[in-house]
Formats: C-alpha cells, structure tokens, sequence
C-alpha cells in the first residue's frame, strides 16, 4: 500500500467543489493532508474561496482563482491542473465523501508517524514479504478507524514503557516495606496544596497528584466557580483577602511562600472569556457581577487591572482550554499534551456529559448513556 492516493485526492476536491460547506462539516482537513502539490493548491484555493463565501464551484472558476497566484500557478499549469480539476469534479459523488475523508486523514496520519520514525509495519512497508502480508495490511488499513491506528501505535509504545519502568516491580505480601512506608510518610505525609474551602480540603487532605475528585451538585449550585476556584488557588500564590483589605501571598504550614503549580481547566461547556472572569473575580475579591456589567464601587476597577497582572505573571502556572464537543480522544490528548509539553499536574474537567463525538465514538458499543458518562472518568483516572 502506498501512502499517496491520486483517486482519494480526486474525490475529496471534486466534492468539495461540489459543497465548499463540507468544510465547516470536516475542519480538521489541512494543506498537508495532500502530498502532491496540485491537490494540494487546489485544496488552498476552494478553502479561500469558501472563507470568501463562494457555496458552489466549477473547474473552471477555481482554475481562473488560480491564476492570481503566480508561484503555484506555474507548476499548476505545467502538470496539467484543470484537467486535475475537470476528472475530479466528474467522478466525486458527494453521498461517497465521507468515505474518503477518511482514507485521506488516515493516509495523512500514517505519512506523519513514518516521517517521525514510528513504526507503521502493521499498514505499510516498502517491501513486503509476501502478497498475503501486503494484503492483510490494506485490509487492517482500511478495517481501522484514526483513534485504533493511533492506540496501536501507542501501545507499543507501552508496552516498552512497562517493561523498563515496570520490569524491576513484583507483588509481594502487605508487610514487605510497611516500616519504610510509615517513616517516609512522615518526612513526606500523603497531602497536595490546599483547596478552597476548609473542611473540603481537609476531607481530601489537598489537591494530592494521582488523585481524582468529582464535585457533584445540582445545576446552577456553582460547581464550575468552585472548581476554577480550586485551580486558581492552586496556580496563584497571591490573591486579595477581605479580612486584610490588601493583596496577600500565600503560605504553606512552615510559614514558606506557597509555590504556583501548573494547572490546566478544560472547559466543555463555558467560553474561555466565562472563566476568565472567575479566575478575576477570585483573584481581586470583586464580585463577578460587577466585572460582567463593568460597574465598579470605589477601588475595584483597580484591584480588577492588578488581578489581571497576577494572571499575567503567572500566565505559565494557569492554562484553559475549551473542547466544545469532548471524546476520549481529544480529552486524553489534551492533558497529555500540557502535561508532557507545558508540565501541568493538576488538571480540573467542568464538566461530563455525552456529547455527540463521544457517543459516536461508541455508536456500536450498546453502551447506555449514563455509561458513556463514565467514560471520561475512566480516561482520567488513567
């Protein structure tokens, strides 16, 4: 199997000329995902032209599109680009463009583990070792979905991880290294950074890592507030204190400086612009409202602007992002890209429900809803 496919460039560009609205449909498809050149300026072009409000395109008008841009245009021209586009509008059937988004996402996928240096064996060789190996590896190409061809690829990746991490670590009986277990519980007790409100953060003795929290309440009780409460007190060292009327710096039980931990909130359901009012209100002991309306008493507008130098300050301890429509996938790729990139450890979800990626991820898993729901928890319990 080749990792190029001529006849999946065709059929993407001839429907996507036929529907430029596909585009809002499947926006994850990009320039690269085409590895030869006319394809891809093509790709460029209808994309612009869609941007620019064109809802139907023939060859013809994507052609005259093409030569306001010289560069591309000359090899456009010497590699015959329109009949490119006249043989992809004429055989692309719309009802089959699903079909070939995804071939031409998998393929793209494929060329990037293997210019990685991953290995692809599984679906792709130079030279196979025989017809029935090359044959199951386009069967196992076209039977996987993105999400498997990348769990194969990470497990793995696993599988090694366990056995250098996890190879020297047997079971033994509960007494083997209890003593060692007490004394280094003592230098070290089993307790993460506080959490907002004192008797939840004693009940969970802090914010501690490898630990996971699930704050239940019925809707409108403020669960988000808290939550990003918790994240900011956890990421923010400083913040305003009523009984003080001033601006104070944390401390731990030594009397030391609170450290800022790296915190990531992933929002599912608010704007990043609704937390980013929270985490100003908790900062600077404003009341939200008064941020919202833009309606300050006497020196709140100030403590506002220095709240917001705080974040600024500390614009590397304190993350968001949203994900509209969540799935296992997109969820656990996101924490692990700020936990492995930026360093986060502690991460707080708002909020779990079954969104339309996630049941459609499990479209044929006869899992119930309230199951689904279960499904991010697992993921980040993970």
């Amino acid at each position: 199997m080749v990792l190029s496919d001529l006849n999946t460039y065709r059929q993407v560009i001839g429907c996507l000329m036929k529907k430029p609205l596909l585009l809002t449909e499947f926006q994850d498809i990009q320039p690269m995902d085409f590895d030869i050149k006319i394809p891809r300026f093509v790709f460029i072009i209808i994309r612009n032209m869609f941007k620019s409000g064109a809802m139907e395109l023939t060859p013809l008008e994507v052609d005259i599109e093409m030569e306001n841009h010289e560069a591309a245009a000359v090899t456009y021209k010497s590699e015959r680009g329109l009949d490119f586009l006249k043989e992809s509008y004429d055989v692309s059937k719309l009802e089959n463009f699903e079909y070939y988004y995804k071939r031409l996402k998998k393929l793209s996928l494929l060329r990037t583990l293997k210019k990685n240096n991953y290995d692809i064996s599984a679906y792709h060789k130079e030279d196979f070792d025989s017809l029935r190996e090359e044959e199951e590896a386009n069967q196992r190409f076209e039977d996987s979905s993105i999400d498997e061809i990348l769990m194969s690829i990470e497990s793995k990746y696993n599988q090694i991880k366990a056995d250098f991490i996890n190879g020297g670590k047997h079971s033994g009986n509960a007494a083997a290294g209890l003593n060692e277990l007490v004394l280094d519980l003592m230098k070290n007790p089993e307790i993460g950074p506080s959490l907002c409100g004192r008797f939840f953060s004693t009940a969970c003795r802090g914010a501690r890592l490898g630990k996971y929290y699930l704050r239940s309440a019925a809707s409108g009780t403020g669960k988000t507030r808290l939550a990003v409460f918790d994240a900011c007190k956890i990421a923010f060292p400083i913040h305003y204190s009523h009984k003080s009327c001033t601006f104070v710096v944390d401390k731990d039980r030594e009397g030391n400086i609170k450290p800022a931990e790296k915190t990531l909130v992933i929002t599912t359901e608010m704007g990043k612009d609704e937390i980013q009012t929270i985490v100003l209100a908790y900062l600077s002991g404003v009341n939200e409202s008064h941020i919202l309306t833009g309606h300050y008493d006497i020196g709140e507008m100030d403590r506002v602007f220095y709240a917001s130098q705080i974040v600024e300050k500390y614009q590397e301890y304190f993350y968001i992002e949203e994900i509209s429509d969540p799935n296992l996938t997109n969820v656990e790729s996101t924490i692990k890209r700020y936990a492995t990139i930026e360093g986060v450890q502690y991460v707080f979800y708002d909020y779990i429900f079954s969104s339309p990626s996630l049941v459609a991820q499990f479209a044929d898993s006869k899992l119930r809803e309230d199951e689904l729901k279960l499904c991010p928890l697992t993921l980040l319990f993970r």
